[in-house]
């Protein structure tokens, strides 16, 4: 029986199963391994500080009034817990309008349950809709933008308020982040060139993109700045004049985009060796996704030799128009997270562009997706989702209590923002405790602190009868993107001193280990000059 002679609700659930089955998922398995920016976005919400950060302004504004919501509703849940379930049902509500897109494109429906299926199990979703980051929202408004744009693109006449609706939800998402601006460019992009009146629909697309730099107006004078251009422009690209985003077009950040683009849709890490190794019962995962994958590929190619005779999706002008407008999205934000030296969270919104520009070929069979999907959710749970749900990657608990209570021992930490923003969450102080500084590693990246400079520093608070502790010596170290870009200097740049271990955090990878750090047993050659090394490193 074909799909237009089932029953609606059957018809409605075949369409809808693959985005209700994601939501489920990510509802149930939230991380417990919550990055740093996680705990940060979550302290900012939970105590009202640094709402409006200016490379996704909204996103803090959403979250703190979601959790007011919450607690009118009687609901008194833990900030961070409530940021996750908010990502939960925005990657739902993400589907569910892809899964509209996919209609208005003339989709079956088994192709749109496989797209959506595609989508939703690809890794860079999972992993965000099940944490406190700002990717997930913009998508949603993004794709919301898309399916007015769909709209207004395939009326049998000119009609404006779909696309009016378009340059709202586009503007929207670039508010909830920056990188979405490229997402708003190819809508414009696409208005100019399959626009009926030109002038007239690029104007009407663009004007709510006025609420941009109103909205970063507004913000700048929350933060008691000057309302002028020249403090306007660096507000709205503040983390780019402080080193906090950026790029360049090495071949280093090359090797890293195709790594993420992969890792976008299928989870690729150093702790995957770990799992299997750990819970032997993974090697009939990865048996089982090689079969999906194998599936898939034999049932596309098969398809793809017979693609002459497949003309029943073959794109009709319009069609075409939407895909090809989709397709300079995508390679624009591809383009720029490569550009961001392949930032992988700049890549969250490929497997949706992806499923859009796909549609149009008409030999790709909904087995061969719905095969591919298969192994993607299978993959990325056994290896993502799940062990972070249950298993504990960090262990900052007893950090947690010893720093503030030795405020005259300096901490060097192997993941100090991420201690920094916890004791931001749980304390409501903005303002770290001085004593908490980054592992040797990262010290010598800073201009002018050397291997030299950190091994002064060092004996010089020994000298000020201050203690020097760290976790980075004999601890787990797994191959993710700090080690690729940074390596592990900790053992060289600490070599002569004498370390001691003091106390072991267990973690699923194995103990972490706190170590004192104390003078070596024989003087060291290196003459310290205590005027330059008796503070913080960053002091300058």
């Amino acid at each position: 029986m074909s799909s237009e002679l089932q029953p609606g609700r059957y018809r409605q659930f075949i369409i809808h199963s693959s985005a209700f089955l994601i939501l489920l998922l990510c509802l149930l398995l939230p991380t417990r391994n919550s990055t740093l920016d996680a705990w940060y976005y979550a302290a900012c919400v939970r105590h009202g500080h640094e709402l409006l950060l200016p490379h996704h302004l909204l996103y803090n504004p959403a979250g703190w009034l979601w959790v007011k919501l919450l607690h009118l509703l009687g609901l008194l849940p833990d900030t961070l817990a409530a940021l996750k379930l908010l990502n939960a049902l925005a990657a739902g509500a993400t589907l569910l309008t892809l899964t509209r897109l996919l209609r208005r494109l003339g989709q079956p429906d088994r192709r749109i349950a496989a797209w959506t299926l595609v989508v939703g199990a690809s890794f860079g979703l999972l992993r965000f809709a099940t944490e406190n980051e700002a990717y997930v929202l913009p998508v949603l408004f993004s794709m919301l933008g898309s399916l007015s744009w769909t709209r207004y693109r395939l009326a049998a006449a000119l009609r404006l308020p779909p696309l009016l609706a378009a340059g709202f939800w586009a503007a929207l998402a670039c508010l909830f982040h920056q990188i979405h601006f490229f997402w708003w460019l190819g809508l414009l992009l696409g208005t100019g060139w399959y626009g009926r009146r030109k002038g007239l629909e690029l104007l009407v697309f663009a004007l709510p993109a006025l609420l941009v730099p109103a909205a970063y107006a507004a913000a700048l004078s929350a933060w008691n700045e000057p309302l002028t251009v020249p403090a306007l422009w660096r507000f709205v690209f503040h983390d780019y004049y402080a080193g906090l985003a950026g790029g360049s077009g090495s071949g280093h950040g090359v090797l890293l985009t195709v790594a993420n683009l992969v890792r976008t849709f299928v989870q690729v890490h150093g702790s995957l060796t770990v799992l299997v190794r750990a819970f032997p019962v993974l090697y009939l995962v990865l048996f089982s996704c090689a079969g999906f994958f194998g599936w898939a590929a034999w049932s596309g190619w098969r398809s793809f030799q017979n693609r002459l005779a497949r003309t029943e999706l073959a794109p009709t002008g319009t069609l075409a128009a939407v895909r090809r407008t989709h397709g300079l999205i995508l390679i624009l934000q591809l383009a720029f997270a490569a550009y961001s030296e392949g930032n992988a969270e700049f890549m969250v919104m490929l497997p949706a562009l992806f499923a859009v520009v796909g549609s149009g070929l008409a030999w790709l069979p909904a087995r061969s997706l719905g095969a591919a999907g298969a192994g993607m959710l299978l993959w990325n749970l056994a290896f993502g989702l799940v062990p972070s749900h249950f298993l504990r990657f960090t262990n900052t608990a007893a950090l947690l209590t010893a720093i503030p209570a030795q405020p005259r021992t300096w901490f060097l930490l192997d993941n100090h923002n991420l201690v920094l923003n916890q004791l931001h969450y749980y304390s409501g102080n903005p303002v770290g405790p001085p004593n908490v500084l980054p592992a040797p590693t990262l010290l010598v990246q800073r201009p002018g602190q050397s291997a030299a400079w950190v091994r002064a520093w060092v004996q010089a608070q020994h000298r000020a009868g201050r203690r020097v502790l760290t976790d980075c010596l004999g601890s787990p170290r797994l191959l993710d993107r700090a080690q690729l870009v940074y390596g592990d200097q900790n053992a060289a740049l600490l070599r002569g001193f004498r370390a001691v271990r003091l106390d072991s955090f267990p973690t699923f990878f194995g103990p972490r280990y706190l170590t004192e750090i104390l003078p070596p047993a024989s003087t060291s050659p290196l003459t310290p000059n205590p005027g330059a090394a008796s503070g913080r490193p960053d002091e300058k």
